[in-house]
């Protein structure tokens, strides 16, 4: 009896360490594939995705429709005194070659009617030239003096109209500063919280809203003050262009001046 109860255990520690033995692998690899899985996904999540260009100019706030008329109104302006401050528009040199042919005619009503036609800044200061030699008692230092003020009064026109360039890039570091600004007290608004657990997606909006705001501003203003630096390098050219030929024309217009 002892005998058959010892070989019935013996039997069954047998089959139990068979199906123990047979279950362990499986369990293993269930384990080792859970792991892969969860580390696939802790990978996947961990990673983030690049934004896109209109994704982070979205996280700007609400300053960003603000820079965005700026730099419209900067290229606008960059275009318009391109194709507006050449010389042909300024100081033409048809316009100078007619003028020139009319005095040497001796013609002062052809000079007139010619500056008349034309709206050149070179036309309206040598006809204040001319409507000084048509009056009595004319001099050559009157008629100086006119066609120099005139020359003047162009010149600050041209000089007035570059001008909304360099406001465009003195302006848009202001507003990404502004923006700047913004973005801090939003960061700071919710540390301010009353159970103190900010959360870190707000805060990450609002410096993320400040460092956009500020590099569009200036990504604005760079390019605008080199654009006003090479036009105003170009409307010095002009006024100088400008200066040569209606002084010029001053000393030649100086032969319809009657002596007193």
């Amino acid at each position: 009896m002892k005998t058959f109860l010892l070989a019935g255990a013996l039997a069954l520690s047998m089959l139990l360490s068979a199906v123990f033995t047979s279950e362990c692998p499986a369990a293993d690899t269930g384990a080792r594939a859970d792991a892969t899985v969860m580390q696939t996904v802790s990978a996947d999540t961990s990673i983030p995705k690049p934004s896109t260009l209109g994704e982070m100019l979205g996280k700007g706030g609400p300053l960003m429709p603000v820079l965005y008329a700026l730099s419209f109104i900067a290229l606008c302006l960059a275009f318009y005194y391109m194709f507006s401050l050449r010389m042909e528009l300024v100081v033409p040199e048809s316009l100078a070659s007619q003028i020139e042919e009319a005095v040497g005619k001796k013609d002062v009503r052809l000079v007139e009617e010619i500056c008349a036609k034309n709206d050149a800044p070179l036309s309206k200061v040598v006809h204040a030239g001319v409507e000084v030699i048509l009056k009595p008692h004319a001099n050559y230092t009157i008629m100086k003096d006119a066609m120099e003020d005139e020359g003047a009064r162009q010149g600050n026109i041209l000089w007035h109209r570059i001008q909304y360039l360099q406001d465009v890039a003195v302006v848009s570091p202001m507003v990404g500063l502004l923006g700047t600004v913004f973005g801090m007290i939003v960061s700071f608004g919710a540390l301010n919280t009353e159970n103190m657990s900010p959360k870190p997606t707000v805060i990450a909006n609002g410096v993320a809203m400040a460092l956009i705001t500020t590099a569009a501003g200036l990504v604005i203003a760079i390019p605008a003050m080199l654009a006003y630096a090479y036009f105003r390098g170009r409307v010095n050219r002009l006024i100088s262009e400008l200066e040569s030929k209606s002084g010029k024309i001053s000393r030649n217009l100086s032969e319809f001046i009657k002596p007193s």
